[in-house]
């Protein structure tokens, strides 16, 4: 599944078209891919847009140690043992600090476009006036913590519910499948790159997830994830929210430091002769796993294994990149494809289940050809 397509229609006016249904197969296999991909948005409702005065124009950002995510136990419990290796690279948003929230604004041509009914837009949720946080009628989402790679980000969300409906809803919420979710239209909130202009930001969003971690007395964590973008300092992420039908534009906040640690791998690109899809480069952060290369079907049958100076090895991959492995395990949490048609690029991205030391990683095997890192 491309995430280039909901950009791509970004201008384009909501519209009904008669489908035949699916038969039981087909239907299970999306559904199982789906739920592995780590909750790609389909909602109708609204699309993204652009909205680059839409700023939470931070004056302060602390970047100590994960300030907040340590204060909940959440960075040792998500990174483990590994923790080391990108604690000081986590922004930890104060709440009592003060921030300059501004509100959305569009170019005359979107207005003409919104006016017209060819472009849908979120509405704005109320912006709190201190924190890098807003509130809907039914939550307050607050930013707790934040980090980035050039590809993957992570972030942890705390969502406090404002009434008895809400907070029965984050109650059941883990329990609840990821397809009755979206079929009843649960909470989602999502992260993306809202830097750039036209086409270009197809490129900068990879595959958004949210998981909620622990529920308490109406108020819960949750860890957003978007694996597969392109992320640098200053870029902009818009946090967007979905609930039963509504679409909020939540904040806008730049990327913090980012994580640099990364090793980059050049490919035998032979052995992609005659193939309909080539691969030139591996990089590797402690959080991530990507492919770049270029052409066009076929690259989700790539396979990929990774084998550490103690001997233990393990896949990113199965069959159609459904690999999906707990928090903590050696794995991928999630997959991400994106693939450009004006110049044939495509990427594979795959977030770790947990962090990587680099300094202990021995050869990676890519499409069967074995890259010795020793």
């Amino acid at each position: 599944m491309k995430t280039s397509w909901d950009k791509l229609m970004r201008y384009a006016p909501e519209r009904e078209y008669p489908l035949a249904p699916l038969q039981p197969d087909e239907a299970a296999r999306i559904v199982e891919q789906t739920m592995q991909k780590a909750g790609i948005k389909t909602k109708k409702t609204a699309r993204p847009i652009r909205a680059a005065a839409l700023a939470a124009a931070i004056a302060a950002l602390l970047c100590v140690s994960a300030l907040a995510a340590f204060r909940l136990g959440w960075f040792d419990r998500l990174f483990g043992g590994s923790a080391a290796l990108v604690e000081s690279k986590v922004t930890a948003y104060d709440e009592t600090a003060q921030y300059d929230v501004t509100l959305p604004s569009y170019t005359e041509q979107e207005q003409a476009m919104i006016a017209e009914g060819t472009m849908q837009v979120p509405e704005q949720a109320e912006a709190t006036e201190t924190g890098v946080s807003a509130r809907t009628d039914e939550f307050v989402f607050t930013l707790d913590s934040m980090l980035a790679s050039k590809d993957t980000l992570y972030a942890v969300l705390r969502i406090e519910a404002r009434t008895q409906e809400a907070e029965q809803e984050l109650a059941a919420w883990k329990e609840t499948s990821f397809l009755d979710r979206e079929r009843n239209g649960a909470l989602l909130v999502l992260a993306q790159n809202n830097t750039g202009e036209g086409h270009e930001r197809e490129w900068k969003n990879g595959g958004m997830g949210m998981d909620i971690l622990e529920v308490d007395d109406g108020t819960a964590y949750a860890l957003l994830t978007n694996n597969g973008g392109e992320f640098a300092p200053g870029d902009l992420i818009l946090f967007d929210m979905s609930y039963h039908g509504e679409n909020f534009h939540l904040f806008e906040v730049p990327v913090p430091e980012q994580l640099e640690e990364e090793l980059t791998i050049s490919l035998d690109t032979s052995r992609y002769e005659g193939k309909s899809y080539r691969w030139d480069t591996a990089t590797i952060t402690p959080i991530s796993f990507r492919l770049d290369g270029s052409g066009g079907v076929g690259h989700d049958e790539t396979a990929v294994m990774l084998t550490l100076k103690d001997g233990t090895n393990f896949s990113l991959t199965t069959p159609g990149n459904g690999a999906y492995a707990p928090y903590g395990t050696y794995g991928a949490l999630g997959f991400s494809g994106t693939g450009s048609g004006e110049d044939s690029r495509i990427k594979d991205n795959w977030r770790f289940s947990r962090l990587l030391d680099l300094n202990e990683l021995a050869s990676i095997t890519v499409d069967g050809v074995t890259y010795s890192l020793e």
